[in-house]
């Protein structure tokens, strides 16, 4: 019964998140994020990625990052990141602060569920600021793990005005 319940909120929390936004490709750099929380760990993160770009050139991204599990369900970490565009030299882009919140205890439920939130600082101030956020879900199949991110991304205090993606 409590497995009905939890599933049918986890699924209007989903939808809600999805409200008012348009699709959006995951960024060269970008992972998927798991809602689990260790407290007490300590963390370097380097990511980098490369994406074909449909004139046949690459964009790239890599980011540094420091983190800490400050408590048993919240999860802190400061990036730094680089953008190369074809063409150009690569770049300093922006600074990142990311917080994951593990908002169900590890495998008492079906599904493990977490939130996400993140902020950007863009080093170009015209592209204002970086919102990221939604839940993180995990679940286990046997041998198997499903992880599912449902993020949305909003730019607030930028030139131009866009939707959340």
């Amino acid at each position: 019964m409590h497995t009905v319940k939890h599933a049918g909120a986890l699924a209007a929390l989903a939808l809600s998140c999805f409200a008012y936004t348009v699709p959006a490709a995951a960024g060269p750099s970008d992972y998927v994020v798991t809602p689990i929380v260790e407290e007490g760990e300590r963390e370097i993160d380097f990511k980098a990625g490369t994406r074909k770009l449909r004139d046949g050139t690459r964009e790239s991204a890599w980011s540094i990052g420091l983190g800490y599990g400050a408590t048993s369900w919240w999860f802190t970490e400061l990036y730094a990141k680089w953008h190369h565009e074809p063409g150009a030299p690569s770049t300093f882009d922006a600074w990142e602060w990311e917080n994951k919140f593990q908002l169900t205890e590890t495998g008492k439920y079906p599904v493990d569920v977490g939130f996400l939130l993140e902020i950007e600082r863009p080093k170009d101030r015209s592209e204002g600021y970086e919102y990221k956020w939604g839940p993180l879900l995990q679940s286990e199949f046997g041998l198997w793990q499903a992880n599912l991110n449902l993020l949305v991304e909003k730019h607030i205090r930028i030139a131009e005005p866009e939707k959340a993606e």
